[in-house]
């Protein structure tokens, strides 16, 4: 039991919204939505808003959208692995509060990744969890990427366009556990490329 279930009891249902991964074509356009959305979610009332990354060259340009953006919402960027209920409590949360959970990126390991989930079930507050991808994110180049473009092209969509699936969702997911089955650890890594490099031996059949 979490400390918040410990002062507010625990929850019968869980309050995370999970929205389905979207999928935008550049790194570019994957970053203007989030910029808008960080924008859109301030306006429509959101009690706190966290932008996310798993790694320091993702935080970089969240660190500067929120330092450019003026948005009434109280907010930070992060890294996931220093969430925290120190963070949480910074933001005076509640039952009747609203927060939006931002993620710019998947990290390879589906069960480091699926820390910012838990994160937020453990939370007293209503959580809305939503994350943009790129194909130019080195997990969906190396592992997902040509069958997403695929789709995309498919589709007729265009760069300024997302794919939200729940079917693209669970084969990103797919990825990320045969990556924990292949992986030989999980080295420190400044970018997701290079963890890629530093954990995850190429094969000849990706």
């Amino acid at each position: 039991m979490g400390l918040f279930d410990f002062l507010f009891g625990g929850k019968s249902r869980s309050t995370v919204e999970v929205v389905s991964d979207r999928i935008w074509m550049t790194q570019q356009a994957k970053f203007n939505s989030i910029r808008n959305e960080f924008k859109d979610r301030s306006e429509a009332g959101s009690t706190a808003i966290l932008l996310i990354a798993h790694f320091a060259d993702t935080l970089e340009p969240l660190n500067l959208m929120v330092a450019e953006c003026q948005v009434d919402a109280p907010s930070m960027a992060t890294l996931a692995d220093r969430l925290s209920l120190e963070i949480a409590a910074r933001f005076h949360l509640s039952e009747a509060a609203t927060l939006d959970l931002i993620v710019a990126e998947r990290h390879p390991l589906w069960a480091v990744d699926d820390k910012v989930r838990q994160f937020a079930e453990g939370l007293p507050c209503r959580c809305r969890l939503t994350y943009h991808l790129s194909l130019e994110d080195p997990l969906l180049k190396r592992f997902a990427g040509k069958w997403v473009a695929n789709t995309l092209e498919a589709l007729g969509m265009s760069e300024y366009e997302a794919l939200e699936s729940n079917m693209v969702s669970r084969r990103v997911q797919q990825a990320q556990k045969k990556i924990q089955t292949q992986a030989i650890g999980n080295t420190t890594a400044g970018s997701a490329a290079e963890w890629l490099e530093k954990n995850m031996p190429k094969t000849s059949n990706e």
